[in-house]
């Protein structure tokens, strides 16, 4: 894996000559702290510089991408629509009435580690879970709601019901009055996922989704409250996740609490979607992220924060791991890999 990213970079920056460090983590797909990792041993060994956040090869760096890289490069990506396989055009009257429904959204609350996905982003997830054919007539669950994937959903007209589990009062308060204005079958509810599900919600819905925190102790957490709401066999979940805070070990575990609650992944879309609170450096200084600490908030300017999206099938009755109430503090939001995790 290190020598592989080491090659990622190097060949990237042999095409670009210099690039933001937020711009080089689209070429590789390590975490943060391997990514950091990578960068400092290719500058102590001289095939890179790093000034002002900027990444610049070297002479001795394009003679060892010389040494592995015989030919061009193939660069068949779709740069209309960006590697995703779907492509709204911008006189779309869809994502302008969604941009208009999550007018007045509330803003990120980094207590809880929120980020909002665009709303583009939004509905090109609602139209990949319509082609697997999960919406038309179905009871959905999210567990939390940050994004408003709710709404967008509902827009679709697909979904028979939805409802809305979040630990923010904001949330509940925006999806519930856009859900009555506009005659949208969702119900939301105030929920801490340090605790069950009501009992009335158990067993009644045939998907669920969650952008979940991603250490282990969370992501277990979440996707056991998501499993406790799935009717059975044939349900579904949906889960975004990074691999930017989530190694290769923590996707493995995290592949292994998805086979022991019975699930079967059919779907990895990477890079699917994306957060623009990160895009900036922060102006609330009262947070620490250590990705900045380590490479610097300047000249960030681009959309580096991007998560994949994976759907699971539950192939036999789904085992939920953690039936009841757990006490968590803050390793439930962070852990060594949470690099871009305020704190």
């Amino acid at each position: 894996m290190f020598a592989r990213t080491q090659k990622q970079v190097m060949i990237a920056l042999a095409q670009e000559g210099a690039a933001t460090w937020a711009k080089l983590l689209d070429a590789q797909d390590a975490s943060l702290p391997e990514f950091h990792q990578a960068i400092a041993a290719q500058q102590a060994q001289g095939l890179l510089t790093i000034e002002r956040s900027l990444v610049s090869i070297t002479e001795a760096g394009r003679a060892a991408v010389a040494s592995y890289m015989q030919a061009p490069l193939l660069q068949l990506n779709c740069d209309r629509c960006q590697t995703k396989g779907y492509w709204i055009d911008e006189r779309d009257t869809r994502l302008e009435r969604l941009e208009r429904l999550l007018t007045g959204r509330p803003g990120p609350n980094f207590d809880y580690d929120q980020g909002a996905i665009t709303p583009a982003d939004s509905l090109v997830r609602t139209a990949f879970m319509e082609e697997r054919g999960d919406l038309h007539g179905s009871a959905i669950l999210l567990i939390g709601d940050f994004d408003l994937m709710s709404i967008a959903m509902a827009m679709t007209g697909h979904p028979e019901r939805i409802v809305v589990l979040d630990i923010d009062q904001r949330v509940i308060a925006f999806v519930n009055e856009t859900a009555r204005r506009e005659g949208f079958p969702i119900e939301a509810y105030p929920f801490d996922v340090r605790h069950p599900i009501p009992e009335h919600l158990h067993k009644q819905f045939d998907l669920f989704l969650c952008d979940p925190v991603e250490t282990l102790p969370g992501i277990r957490l979440y996707l056991s409250r998501g499993c406790q709401g799935l009717r059975g066999a044939g349900s579904a979940a949906y889960v975004g996740l990074t691999t930017l805070e989530a190694s290769r070990r923590k996707w493995f575990d995290i592949q292994g609490i998805l086979y022991e609650m019975g699930f079967a992944l059919t779907d990895i879309r990477r890079k699917f979607s994306g957060y623009p609170d990160h895009d900036e450096a922060p102006q609330d200084t009262t947070y620490n992220y250590p990705i900045l600490e380590q490479m610097g908030a300047e000249n960030i300017g681009h959309r580096w924060y991007t998560s994949a999206f994976l759907r699971a099938e539950a192939v036999r009755e789904p085992t939920v791991s953690i039936t009841g109430s757990v006490e968590l503090g803050p390793e439930l939001y962070v852990d060594d890999e949470a690099w871009a995790t305020p704190r």
